[in-house]
């Protein structure tokens, strides 16, 4: 799509393209973001996820030096899309996730994948692993462990519902969707208006888009330092609060200290990159296996809203020079708030059903790490 758009003869079939391109495009990130997380095991989740990341800020950095070498949008068009063509063969080459297949029931697929990687890793697989691999699944009693109290649960005979029924039937989900929903909008909102009001930053704008996406990579990897060792909640909350402080405090800032602007503007973009990061990672644990990748896509599609309205925030400036800054911390302190209402995820393996996403919710003051519902 975006290779005949480069061809367009009118802005209209331009906009019919551009269209397009976003709606078959734009769900390849978050899929492969998901795929990549559910490959890795629990210890690197964070390190995984933020690689990831570290290269979608390379991309933007690939992004503004060809741009800079190539001004003109037709030829800079096809040069940004003809490699992704290439991603056709990453069908043949990428393996599916085993965790989503096991909770699809197709475990011969899933057994195939792990004697590949047992393989090519020259590991051996436990005896245990071997026959539960290889045996049919026998239906099996539930086992629910609660604050250190056993109990069995039934097999349900009915028919299941949709997970779609399932979701709507979730007050726990549906509360959590609708938070999610709100962070997305506004790191979208604030990482694409940060970015975007850079260029009205002194100095070469090629260079200030630069600089506001190599800043990313230091906030990455304060992701990595402080998801696992401080918690989601509290890395997250903090990062948040560090970037509406320091977008707030930017109207008050003397002309004369254009650098120190400069470094707050800096401050913002890497605290907010490492909450934008460290959100996929923290929304893919908040959701089960069996819904994660429909659930985190909704919450991006609704963060789209913030990616809409941040072109239009240079047009703030009219009013007030630094309004826009104003409005992006405002809406990082109340996102920060927000973070009170969702559990932590820290140590905990991912849910693969609704019932294990709900049991999460158990204040953390009581709930230990065997507090799961285990299938």
């Amino acid at each position: 799509m975006g290779l005949i758009r480069s061809f367009s003869s009118s802005y209209s079939m331009y906009l019919v393209f551009e269209f397009l391109d976003a709606t078959l495009g734009s769900g390849v990130y978050s899929t492969g973001f998901i795929l990549a997380l559910e490959m890795v095991g629990l210890n690197q989740r964070v390190l995984g996820g933020n690689m990831i990341s570290s290269a979608f800020a390379i991309g933007q950095v690939l992004l503004a030096l060809v741009a800079w070498a190539i001004p003109y949008w037709r030829t800079l068009t096809r040069v940004l899309y003809a490699p992704s063509l290439l991603f056709i063969f990453y069908y043949f080459i990428v393996e599916e996730s085993v965790r989503w297949l096991l909770s699809k029931g197709k475990k011969k697929e899933a057994a195939r994948i792990i004697y590949k990687a047992a393989a090519i890793n020259r590991k051996e697989l436990s005896p245990e692993s071997i026959k539960q691999l290889s045996e049919d699944p026998t239906p099996t009693p539930n086992i629910s462990i609660i604050n250190g109290v056993t109990t069995s649960i039934p097999i349900d005979e009915t028919p299941q519902r949709s997970l779609f029924s399932q979701v709507l039937r979730s007050r726990i989900i549906i509360s959590r969707l609708f938070i999610c929903s709100f962070w997305w909008i506004t790191v979208t909102f604030i990482y694409y208006g940060l970015s975007i009001n850079s260029v009205s930053l002194a100095g070469n704008s090629y260079v200030n888009y630069i600089l506001t996406a190599l800043v990313e990579i230091p906030g990455y990897a304060l992701s990595v330092l402080t998801l696992d060792r401080f918690g989601r909640k509290s890395a997250i909350m903090t990062s948040f609060f560090v970037c509406g402080t320091a977008l707030i405090a930017l109207p008050f800032i003397p002309n004369e200290l254009l650098w120190l602007q400069t470094c707050l503007t800096m401050l913002g973009k890497l605290a907010i990159s490492m909450t934008f990061s460290s959100i996929y990672i923290y929304t893919s644990e908040l959701f089960p296996t069996s819904a994660r990748h429909s659930l985190l896509g909704f919450c991006s599609m609704i963060g789209r809203i913030g990616s809409i309205l941040a072109p239009m925030t240079p047009l703030l400036m009219a009013y007030m020079a630094s309004l826009p800054y104003l409005v992006f911390g405002v809406m990082a302190g109340c996102s920060g708030a927000l973070m009170l209402l969702t559990p932590e995820t820290l140590r905990l393996r991912l849910p693969d059903t609704i019932q294990q996403a709900e049991a999460m919710a158990v204040a953390p003051r009581t709930r230990k790490r065997t507090d799961i519902i285990v299938d």
